[in-house]
């Protein structure tokens, strides 16, 4: 009986213990479950931060992409071994590939002719000039560096120092030609009266003597013109005005040959310059096509309005034009392929219009050549011709 009574105590017991086990178990799975939930919610949050830091960097390196790709020099990114990492597409044209991965020693050797290239102008081979300069990274592990083409910074400068030593020239030349103005003068005074004895070697030599100081005297209004650009202050002129100054003042070159057509379709056509200097870029124009043309020569001057505010002025000729290679100089000072040409009347030609603040070009079609003055104008009216 006891044995009965204490087998059921021990069965009671284990039972409350069993309970209280199984109670204890549920109650840590549920903490347990809680904190697995938690952890889960907690790297769900971390995913999600991450893939947002992920976007934002990939966004910045994008940007950063861009923004060198945009930048107007080559761009190098060397690390910590001096290898490039990372360029730009300018950084590719200025220098060749390949640069990725490259050691900076080697692209500079290669590329940049060895020797120091910071701090001053770096001729390329094909003939481009850079700057190049460097910056430490914050980090101390690598530097970038810069590649900025200076072509044109260059030209300006080189064509700066050429103006500056025409200018010179040009003083130089206009002193000279004032000097031998009076004895020109003189000796052709002397011609022409010696043009008129009655011995016919003699007026023949007096002839020939003119015709050659004619062509001195030429040379010299040429240097005087190139030295004084665009002449004296400007006024309102009519353009039909200024040419018949250039049918006068070429009155005793025609009568050697050649004829000259003005057609006049503004009469009433004004612009403001300086009254003799465009006539005689004009007339430089007229007397270069009746030599280049010769005997034949047929030259034509036509001044118009093509569209309001711009005055035009044609020079055409029957000669036979100017040859391609040469088109592309044929403004420049002391430039010529005739004999005994002075370089200097296209170029004073040049320099008269861009004092008046218009353009001069030769046309790239047609027989012979037309040379074409853009000018600032200011009115018009009906067509006239005359010859």
């Amino acid at each position: 009986m006891i044995l009965a009574v204490l087998s059921g105590m021990v069965a009671v017991a284990e039972a409350r213990e069993l309970t209280a086990a199984f109670s204890s178990f549920t109650e840590v799975s549920s903490a347990l479950q809680r904190s697995y939930a938690e952890l889960e919610g907690q790297v769900s949050l971390l995913r999600a931060e991450l893939e947002r830091s992920r976007h934002a960097r990939a966004r910045l390196a994008g940007r950063f992409g861009q923004l060198l790709e945009a930048l107007p020099a080559g761009v190098l990114l060397l690390d910590g071994s001096e290898v490039i990492r990372e360029c730009n597409q300018i950084a590719l044209e200025l220098l060749g590939a390949p640069l990725c991965g490259q050691a900076w020693e080697q692209v500079r050797a290669r590329a940049l002719s060895g020797g120091s290239v910071f701090g001053g102008d770096v001729a390329l081979p094909g003939g481009r000039h850079v700057s190049v300069s460097q910056r430490a990274l914050d980090d101390g592990e690598g530097r970038i560096i810069l590649v900025t083409d200076v072509t044109e910074s260059h030209l300006v400068h080189e064509l700066l120092g050429r103006n500056q030593r025409l200018s010179a020239m040009g003083e130089m030349a206009a002193r000279l030609a004032h000097q031998l103005r009076t004895p020109l003068a003189a000796a052709l005074l002397g011609a022409s009266q010696l043009a008129g004895a009655g011995d016919e070697r003699v007026r023949t030599l007096a002839q020939r003597t003119t015709a050659r100081l004619h062509e001195l005297e030429r040379l010299i209004a040429d240097m005087l013109g190139f030295a004084a650009g665009g002449g004296g202050p400007p006024v309102e002129v009519l353009v039909s005005a200024v040419l018949e100054d250039v049918v006068q003042s070429l009155a005793g070159r025609l009568r050697l040959g050649g004829q000259l057509t003005i057609r006049t379709r503004a009469p009433q056509l004004q612009i403001r310059a300086s009254r003799a200097a465009l006539a005689g870029a004009i007339g430089n124009l007229v007397v270069n096509a009746l030599d280049v043309a010769g005997p034949v020569a047929s030259v034509v001057v036509e001044a118009s309005e093509p569209r309001p505010g711009i005055g035009c002025i044609r020079v055409s000729d029957n000669g036979p034009g100017v040859p391609a290679s040469l088109r592309s100089r044929i403004f420049e000072p002391f430039f010529t392929t005739r004999p005994g040409g002075t370089g200097l009347g296209l170029a004073v030609v040049s320099s008269v219009v861009q004092a008046h603040g218009g353009q001069v070009r030769l046309e790239a079609e047609g027989p012979g050549a037309t040379f074409t003055l853009e000018l600032p104008a200011l009115g018009t009216d009906r067509e006239s011709q005359h010859e």
